[in-house]
């Protein structure tokens, strides 16, 4: 580290730069002090600079010269003063830190802390994250800790709408990942190259200069950099001054995903997709690729600037396990799933199986083991899966307190829930408008009922708080791992008083090795048909 000394009295930062030529091209009131020494007056503005040029700074939101909004009976934590300093000073960077570690409200004190540097009205920010959380998580935070000292409109509805509430002055402005592109095209031109072009609310958005700051949540939403959301992200908002992607899971499937996301930031430091691909993937056959020695090092090196806090760093939450229990398949279930055996050692036989035809024959699986059969246009078979039903009634009894039910499938949704009739229950799914949800979540945490919450995990997996749960069952796998990670901090939060369990019911080596997976945080590529030609 840079040898510097930090003088209070002076407010000076002084360091041993015997080259600082690159640095003097923007700081223009340093003081040399020979001998390669050099003082820099603590403002926001060289901290920005410094810190860009990898050099050691102090904290600049403090408690001398920030209040720290938040509400009764509440402080600030040290880690969360720590993240507030860091956004400040690095305009473009990443927060990778786990969901319960308090980065949503460290993140508002940076924003409001940059608004109160500007003239009233001149800065203001735009929280871009999944439709489930705009109001729940965000909205619910500007309100409770500015008490009325911030504003906030939530920009969701038609095209009209959104444009009518984004001309209204407000210093937050929420909006979901396809509302940002909405009236965006994406236009093919010669040599397969890709032009945005902006226009409605996208372009209303880009054109805003009051608009300076750039959270996206949730933000590998975004790691995907060849998808038309990624590129009209680019031309609407990378411009924007402050830039900050918040995300827990950077790289859910493989090292490959930090590139799409460090493009948004840092454009991937100039390397190119293929390129980052071939120095940290090696390829073992026609369709799987394996993670190089060090691969995640070297995605965490894209992913720079950035910081990071594990939860248990920062909280006192209780421990989490995982149980997985073995369910025999009903007699019908056993018969399809003959079947699909068979029909996946004819894809074998035929050659290489894509990765899309994997992700189908995963699917079947699991829609044979939740007992709901989906054909081509999406009508539904319901097969006998009692010994599931009953094994999912034992983990509901042994759970000590509430319990959330995820399954992937929609009619396994409303299956269960009509199946459940013993228990108060509600159903969480695409269908259930966003009000509707936020009630049901307000009387699961602070009401005797319902006991039970059944739901797509796909609509819960994103910044909410159900510590009133301390199991959550996995009726049926997903294969997407975010998801699964995602979701079961649901419970594993700060505010948890008891230690909580993730129970997963599995009747296949494939169903396992699909959990297994998603536990660890491995791609899904590949997992049947290695278990397919074991058996």
């Amino acid at each position: 580290m840079t040898e510097f000394y930090h003088d209070p009295a002076t407010r000076m930062l002084v360091y041993h730069l015997p080259d600082d030529e690159q640095i003097s091209r923007y700081v223009t009131d340093k003081i040399a002090l020979g001998n390669g020494w050099h003082a820099f007056p603590v403002t926001l503005f060289n901290l920005q600079v410094l810190a860009y040029f990898k050099l050691p700074v102090v904290q600049f939101v403090t408690d001398e010269n920030y209040d720290w909004p938040i509400r009764k009976g509440r402080r600030p934590r040290d880690h969360q003063r720590v993240m507030t300093n860091f956004m400040v000073t690095h305009p473009r960077c990443f927060n990778l830190s786990d969901m319960g570690t308090m980065k949503t409200q460290a993140t508002l004190w940076a924003a409001d802390f940059l608004m109160r540097q500007h003239p009233p009205g001149t800065c203001r920010a735009l929280v871009v994250a999944p439709l489930s959380i705009l109001q729940r998580v965000w909205g619910d935070a500007i309100f409770n800790d500015f008490i009325g000292k911030r504003t906030c409109v939530i920009v969701t509805g038609d095209a009209k709408r959104r444009r009518k509430l984004l001309a209204q002055p407000a210093d937050f402005y929420l909006i979901n990942f396809d509302g940002v592109g909405i009236g965006a095209k994406v236009v093919e031109k010669p040599g397969r190259h890709r032009e945005v072009i902006l226009g409605g609310l996208s372009d209303d958005i880009a054109r805003r200069d009051d608009i300076q700051i750039c959270i996206i949540d949730e933000a590998a939403a975004y790691r995907d950099g060849s998808t038309k959301r990624h590129r009209i992200a680019q031309a609407v908002l990378r411009h924007k001054p402050y830039f900050w992607p918040l995300t827990g899971t950077p790289t859910p499937n493989s090292p490959e995903d930090a590139h799409g996301l460090a493009r948004l930031v840092n454009n991937a430091h100039g390397e190119t997709f293929n390129h980052y691909k071939k120095r940290v993937m090696f390829q073992v056959s026609q369709f799987q690729w394996v993670p190089r020695t060090g691969a995640t090092a070297e995605a965490y090196k894209l992913l720079q600037p950035s910081i990071r806090y594990e939860m248990r760093e920062c909280t006192d939450v209780p421990p989490s396990t995982e149980q997985m229990r073995d369910v025999e398949l009903s007699d019908e279930q056993q018969d399809h799933y003959k079947r699909l055996k068979r029909d996946m050692r004819l894809e074998l036989s035929k050659g290489p199986v894509t990765a899309a035809n994997q992700a189908v024959l995963r699917n079947k699986l699991i829609q044979i083991s939740c007992g709901a059969i989906y054909d081509g246009e999406r009508n539904v078979t319901r097969l006998d899966c009692s010994p599931r039903l009953k094994e999912l009634r034992a983990a509901i009894a042994e759970a000590g307190r509430k319990v959330i039910i995820f399954t992937p499938l929609t009619s396994v949704v409303h299956l269960l829930y009509d199946d459940l009739k013993e228990y108060s229950r509600a159903i969480i799914n695409g269908q259930v408008p966003t009000k509707a949800r936020d009630e049901i979540f307000r009387l699961f945490q602070e009401t005797a009922d319902p006991h039970i919450i059944v739901a797509d995990p796909g609509t819960m997996s994103h910044g909410l708080d159900l510590f009133a749960a301390s199991v959550v069952v996995w009726y049926g796998a997903t294969d997407r791992t975010e998801l699964y990670l995602q979701a079961n901090r649901r419970i594993d939060r700060p505010g948890q008083t008891v230690p909580t369990t993730i129970v997963q019911l599995a009747s296949t080596p494939i169903e396992r090795e699909i959990f297994r997976r998603a536990a660890n945080n491995i791609s899904m590529q590949g997992a049947i048909l290695e278990l397919v030609k074991e058996q």
